[in-house]
């Protein structure tokens, strides 16, 4: 190679290296992921005409999962369940009244379910008929009065839409689930032989059509729609159930959102070609190692389903989302939680009661979490929230083991400002151990404001830690596969 040509190839590389680094400096966060980042907090919202059945087919409560899936799981059919949707009515819905509570709760974001695998449209649609303004009586858009509350009381807007399942448009990808999940239905074996030889469909409607043309025919112009209507104040879009998408599909559908570069894509549009800005652990919080400089969000439900479950007892007190979101921010992550509106659309006071009394340690606390970073620290008395506040860093040190000897210990070499009990203001002494940070505290923990919830000691440090670096899943995903070869 001559002079002149490694002369002018080193100054293309120059430029090339400049342009990514402006694009993406790698001591800093992509643009569009920093609210989300900061926010922690979001409310998931699961509701469609399955509430209409409460969990409950034919006089049998539906054996396992969520009530969502009770069209899949009970095998109604393709036309019973839609003649049943047009009877679809909540006129006690109320989208301020959603959004206020969202707020209440601390939270900063709401994503909605546009449409679920039932394939019923919350919103008016001209791909399919089969949405709430075309196919019932009720003359109003969901998705609309949400998207607008959302606005008025500066709420974040997601939106969740199934891009892949559909049992209510005929060529729709029908995941299997034997009988024995739904009811006893007489005919079990029989439907069992079918489903087992028609991927899942348990209706013949269903598969008057390919998944292609489902595809390019429902789900893709609906994602444009309500790209084209929401998609400048449209923050978040969550994909579900990736199986027969593929690749060329996925691209479709990038090729909608390259209009909207602000929109932040979980990791369900398709899988393993794209792994979308952040990873969505289902009903659980991970593993330290699972998320490791990654973001990511955990889905959580207050009950023990998506969707509205008329018998559902299984709640989660307000302590344990607390600890929840703790365990969640400790790790760096967010937590989206859901609530399941009954067919009128009201929230049962289970949930609400619930983030009523969250939002009331959030007012106290929730500064402990909102902008918060994963701390890496994994003491057995606790969990530890990182955050940096100006010029230091602070560690909130949330205690659910108190210990007996008076002596809570830290590992690291930790030099610290000072210390201090959030809970009554108490400041406290601390030395230095043999490799670890040893804090005085009472002989007694101090009461909290919400049974069941930790202790939390503010540790201010002299100085600021250095930042930690997080991807997106997708970029994550690009350097795996460059050190993989």
């Amino acid at each position: 190679m001559t002079m002149k040509k490694s002369y002018i190839l080193s100054c293309l590389l120059s430029l090339c290296c400049f342009q990514i680094f402006a694009m993406n400096p790698g001591n800093e966060e992509p643009d569009k992921m920093q609210w989300w980042n900061e926010a922690k907090f979001g409310m998931f919202i699961h509701w469609g005409p399955y509430s209409m059945y409460g969990g409950v087919y034919k006089g049998h409560q539906q054996r396992f999962g969520g009530a969502e899936w009770i069209f899949n799981r009970c095998k109604i059919p393709y036309l019973e369940y839609r003649e049943n949707a047009s009877h679809f009515h909540p006129d006690r819905f109320n989208a301020d009244s959603l959004v206020l509570l969202a707020k209440k709760a601390g939270m900063k974001y709401l994503v909605f379910t546009t449409k679920h695998h039932d394939g019923f449209a919350m919103f008016k649609s001209d791909a399919s008929e089969f949405n709430i303004l075309d196919y019932t009586s009720f003359g109003r858009d969901i998705v609309d009065e949400v998207a607008s509350a959302c606005k008025r009381y500066d709420m974040k807007l997601g939106f969740y839409y199934s891009q892949e399942q559909d049992w209510g448009n005929p060529g729709g990808a029908t995941a299997r689930r034997p009988m024995n999940q739904g009811w006893a239905h007489p005919d079990s074996l029989l439907i069992d032989e079918y489903t087992q030889t028609h991927s899942g469909s348990w209706d013949g409607f269903q598969q008057t059509k390919s998944f292609e043309e489902y595809f390019n025919d429902v789900s893709l112009p609906q994602i444009k729609e309500l790209l084209d209507r929401y998609g400048k104040d449209l923050s978040v879009i969550f994909f579900d159930y990736p199986v027969k998408t593929t690749k060329e599909q996925a691209a479709k559908v990038l090729d909608l959102l390259k209009e909207y570069p602000h929109i932040i894509i979980n990791d369900r549009l398709q899988k393993p070609d794209y792994p979308g800005d952040y990873k969505t652990p289902e009903n659980m919080v991970p593993k330290a190692e699972d998320v490791e400089g990654l973001y990511w969000e955990s889905c959580m439900s207050i009950g023990n389903s998506w969707g509205y479950k008329s018998w559902d007892t299984r709640w989660k007190s307000p302590a344990t989302i607390v600890n929840y979101l703790i365990s969640i921010a400790s790790l760096g992550g967010n937590l989206l939680l859901n609530v399941g509106p009954d067919a009128q659309g009201i929230v049962r006071p289970e949930e609400s009661g619930c983030l009523v009394e969250v939002g009331k340690w959030m007012e106290g606390y929730g500064s402990i979490i909102y902008g918060s970073s994963r701390s890496g620290l994994k003491p057995s008395w606790g969990k530890v929230i990182r955050k940096d506040e100006g010029k230091r860093t602070v560690l909130y040190l949330c205690v659910d083991k108190w210990p007996d000897n008076g002596e809570l210990t830290l590992e690291g070499d930790w030099r610290p400002r000072k210390a201090t009990i959030l809970q009554n203001g108490m400041p406290l002494r601390f030395s230095k151990g043999k490799g670890c940070l040893i804090v005085d505290v009472p002989e007694k923990a101090p009461e909290t404001t919400l049974a069941g919830t930790p202790v939390i000691i503010r540790l201010e440090l002299t100085k600021r830690l250095p930042a930690e670096r997080l991807f997106t899943n997708s970029e994550k995903s690009v350097g795996n596969h460059g050190l993989d070869g």
